[in-house]
């Protein structure tokens, strides 16, 4: 079947073993961003930090349910992206989709958001944690590191993600 609106393919993508890693992984992050506040919610003052300086310190602090936003855009962020993973013909490329490089570029696209999910969740996880271990004094912030790693590894799965869609255009 083809998208006459973009002329791609619409292919269902299966998940193979890799995928479903990834996906139970992601699962995993999830089901920790979610329990972090749940296990510690009794614990914080009533006044937490809800904001990081680019150095990783405290700059910001609000109520102690301001800890369930992590767990929520969490779980938006987890949905939407689950959802729109499900329609990789609607993605932009950067190269030229074609009826016989389609299913390989359409799972590269699609493993992309399950990582980033994956990462994202991750990031969400580290933060809430140390959120709730700075506002009862176990810890000084995010950490320093906190922001170049994420980017870094942001950074390198997007041009791990392009160097293989660039090296998997062509026609088999």
């Amino acid at each position: 079947m083809i998208d006459f609106s973009s002329g791609k393919p619409i292919l269902r993508i299966e998940k193979n073993i890799y995928d479903r890693i990834i996906e139970f992984i992601g699962v995993l992050f999830l089901v920790a961003l979610i329990a972090i506040p749940v296990i510690y919610y009794k614990q914080l003052p009533d006044r937490i930090p809800v904001h990081f300086n680019g150095a990783g310190e405290a700059d910001g602090f609000g109520g102690k349910s301001s800890i369930w936003i992590f767990p929520a855009v969490g779980l938006f962020i987890w949905l939407l992206m689950t959802i729109v993973a499900a329609f990789p013909n609607i993605f932009n490329y950067p190269v030229k989709i074609t009826q016989q490089n389609a299913p390989v570029q359409y799972r590269l696209a699609v493993r992309l958001i399950r990582i980033m999910k994956v990462v994202i969740l991750l990031m969400f996880s580290f933060i809430s944690f140390r959120t709730i271990q700075t506002a009862v004094g176990k810890a000084a912030g995010i950490g320093k590191v906190f922001l170049p790693v994420f980017l870094v590894l942001i950074g390198g799965i997007i041009v791990f993600y392009f160097v293989q869609a660039f090296n998997n255009r062509q026609t088999f």
